[in-house]
């Protein structure tokens, strides 16, 4: 591959990422995927359609030492020619203990704004030159609850919404340098971190007795469609792949599940979105009670 066209993964352990640094590396891309394990990075590369192209590199996001390793261990590999793309994927999310916006321990939304928003920010900075020089794309995998919020979210909505914020001011700043920033907006896709959360941990009494049903509602709801098309993470890929080969990308696309609805709920009057709101809470509700008497 001479002079390939490099592009940046990070969170590529599992999930979307995983998928998305498979699904370019198979499309003739040199990824440089970040992970957090080596056993990560060995199951990356078995894996990979041409394991040569595929370069992991462990990364925590939240650790200026990481990040600046990545970013020299990028510039010693693209040198001029600079960084094509970027998908910035690593996140995390928290559907355990107490979930609503009231009772979420501030230590919980500190950890989701530090990875989530500071952790996307910290690369990026660090990574920009290289991708300014390559008048290159930046992907950020951004969150559908940054539209359209769903109650009982953990924090997971506030630490995204702050993420696009960002991204929207980071457009409008290296539009002239002929660097461009999208922000897939993605609904319900079926991931490990989806399939991971502890409903029992959520309480089921207090002021908000409804937020442990809602919880298990969703995993139930998740669990029953996780194999339709529409929520599989490679929807994520084939949107990432679209979007950096495309000279004029919609700057925010929506994947997943139910993601059509989802938006269309969003650009309602707020009153009328909090009565779909209800509607969407007693859904889900229901559907984790039954779960639970089952």
């Amino acid at each position: 591959m001479p002079n390939p066209r490099t592009i940046v993964v990070t969170g590529a352990s599992s999930g979307i990422g995983r998928d998305a640094a498979l699904h370019l590396n198979a499309a003739g891309y040199r990824v440089v995927a970040t992970v957090r394990r080596e056993e990560d990075a060995v199951a990356l590369t078995d894996e990979a359609a041409a394991p040569a192209a595929l370069i992991p590199v462990q990364c925590d996001v939240t650790s200026d030492d990481d990040v600046a390793y990545l970013a020299q261990r990028l510039g010693e590999l693209v040198g001029d020619a600079g960084l094509f793309a970027m998908f910035s994927n690593a996140g995390v999310a928290n559907m355990s203990g107490d979930v609503t916006a009231e009772g979420c321990p501030l230590p919980t939304l500190a950890r989701l704004m530090e990875v989530n928003y500071l952790g996307s920010v910290r690369v990026i900075q660090a990574l920009l030159p290289l991708l300014r020089s390559a008048k290159g794309t930046l992907v950020i995998n951004s969150a559908l609850m940054t539209r359209t919020v769903l109650p009982y979210n953990g924090g997971y909505a506030p630490s995204k919404a702050a993420l696009e914020a960002w991204a929207d001011q980071l457009r409008r700043e290296v539009r002239p340098h002929g660097v461009r920033v999208v922000c897939i907006r993605a609904a319900a896709i079926a991931t490990p971190l989806e399939a991971k959360q502890d409903a029992s941990s959520v309480p089921a009494d207090g002021p908000y007795p409804e937020q442990h049903a809602f919880i298990q509602g969703g995993l139930v709801l998740m669990r029953k469609k996780a194999l339709e098309a529409a929520l599989q993470p490679r929807r994520v890929s084939e949107l990432v792949q679209h979007t950096i080969e495309n000279p004029r990308p919609r700057l925010k696309p929506i994947v997943g599940g139910n993601a059509r609805p989802i938006w269309l709920i969003g650009g309602l009057p707020l009153r009328l979105q909090d009565a779909m709101m209800a509607r969407v809470t007693r859904r889900m509700t229901r559907a984790g009670t039954d779960a639970t008497a089952d």
